[in-house]
């Protein structure tokens, strides 16, 4: 295994901006150029000033996620306990305290099961206990504020399923809670039932937390080494220290998404990872740019209505579905590459119908060198269309890798936040949903919002019901 307390380890497995395929003189003057940049350099460094200073005052905890040793050493030791007791783990969570799981357990093969159940379709939820073995199972129930409806409607029903089939005695042993450390109402349940549980650190919201005990967790107990992401983390860490934004691959990666918004209308940003195990990162940075930064209000509170709308896609998969819109649609879309130059495995291309110019190219090659060839082509491809294209490229797909990414768009995303002056840690547009369905879950103090929902259904036109 590599050491990566070495440079040399560390560089060697360091992920690489390269935003060429960004810039105006490769793709012409109406996309950002250099000299827009250059424009942004004395507001980009106020910015890097009052995050730096809020991470010194303790206000922005996520920064500091890569060096929390006791919380490390914590999940670790109930990993393995876990582990010797159990085949499968059952993650119960949703937005935050699933998608960063997910991509966790996409991107390296898991030696033990690991379930995220993130949705409560009846369906699907249903055929899933139906297949557990309840005496081989652990639910890991993840939701910070302790009213997160869709967890704990899931936990209910998984706790009467246990109590039913182990018994009072036995049932508790199943269940591992990670939640706030002093509120809430799982953690008062923890208190009242003795359930084992892990803290959620202050200060650090869902989309943010795949690097705390929501996903380290499930990570540990999957059997991946999560030293190694922490490790990978800290790396991007020291490298977003620079002060100059050119040198600072997470500001800079900030700053020309924000510009490609602000100054050309390119308000769509598309992930596109050249990886199916990277597809569940995508989906990950799809909440975390989406409900970060799109707000509607500033936070002085005057009226904003910004934020660009990530989409998912996988190469080459979506070179035969979607590119055609990339390529030659509205010019109003970033594409964000993901590139792996070491897949793990090649699986050469036999050598056949070399008589057939149409096929015969092929032998000889490997289908990880076709799909690294596919990515090159069509980053040119969308150049020469003049459609502005970031690549990553990494080494290999380790959890050290891993890190390194989770770490550059979190604050690549916290930067940008400062740049459009809007808070990149709430998420008011959400509550509004979650009121209205407490109202009609019969939840005690939410009357009103019932009342708001039966009227609006009570107000639709039939004749525009077809």
């Amino acid at each position: 295994m590599p050491d990566y307390r070495r440079r040399v380890a560390r560089d060697a497995m360091s992920v690489r901006l390269d935003v060429n395929g960004m810039m105006a003189e490769a793709i012409g003057q109406a996309r950002v150029g250099g000299d827009e940049v250059d424009g942004l350099v004395a507001r980009a460094a106020e910015a890097a000033h009052s995050l730096q200073a809020k991470r010194a005052a303790g206000e922005l905890p996520f920064y500091d996620l890569p060096s929390q040793k006791d919380a490390l050493a914590a999940t670790k030791a109930l990993a393995a306990e876990v582990r010797a007791e159990c085949d499968t783990l059952v993650v119960l969570g949703i937005g935050g305290s699933a998608l960063g799981t997910k991509a966790l357990l996409g991107a390296v093969e898991p030696t033990r099961r690991v379930v995220v159940a993130d949705n409560v379709d009846p369906w699907t939820f249903g055929k899933l206990l139906d297949g557990l073995d309840l005496t081989r199972t652990v639910f890991n129930v993840i939701s910070k504020s302790g009213e997160t409806a869709e967890t704990m409607a899931q936990f209910l029903i998984v706790r009467d399923l246990l109590l039913r089939q182990l018994g009072a005695v036995d049932y508790a042993k199943h269940i591992v809670i990670t939640t706030d450390s002093d509120a809430g109402a799982l953690r008062q349940i923890v208190h009242d039932e003795g359930f084992r549980a892990l803290e959620v650190p202050a200060g650090v919201g869902g989309r943010f937390s795949v690097l705390t005990t929501v996903g380290l967790f499930p990570a540990a107990f999957a059997g991946m080494r999560i030293d190694d992401l922490l490790a990978g983390a800290a790396w991007m860490d020291s490298r977003c220290h620079e002060a100059k934004l050119w040198h600072n691959p997470a500001h800079l990666l900030g700053a020309l998404l924000y510009l490609a918004d602000t100054r050309h209308q390119q308000n769509v940003v598309v992930m596109m990872p050249y990886s199916d195990r990277l597809l569940p990162f995508a989906s990950w940075f799809a909440q975390l740019w989406a409900e970060s930064l799109g707000k509607a209000e500033t936070v002085d509170g005057a009226p904003a209505h910004v934020g660009q709308t990530p989409l998912t896609a996988v190469g080459a998969t979506d070179q035969h579905s979607l590119l055609q819109l990339f390529a030659e649609g509205p010019v109003d879309k970033v594409v964000i590459m993901l590139r792996v130059e070491d897949h793990g495995r090649e699986l050469p291309i036999p050598a056949a119908y070399a008589d057939l110019d149409s096929l015969g190219y092929l032998g000889g090659a490997g289908l990880g060198q076709l799909l690294n060839r596919e990515q090159h082509a069509t980053e040119l491809a969308l150049v020469q269309q003049q459609r502005p294209v970031i690549t990553l490229s990494l080494p290999q797909l380790n959890p050290f890798t891993l890190g390194q990414l989770f770490y550059l768009f979190e604050v690549a995303t916290v930067f940008a936040g400062a740049l459009y002056h809007v808070n990149p840690f709430d998420q008011p547009g959400v509550q509004a949903s979650c009121r209205l369905t407490y109202g009609q879950m019969g939840r005690r103090g939410f009357e009103n919002e019932r009342a708001v929902v039966e009227a609006w259904v009570a107000r639709k036109r039939r004749e525009y019901i077809l």
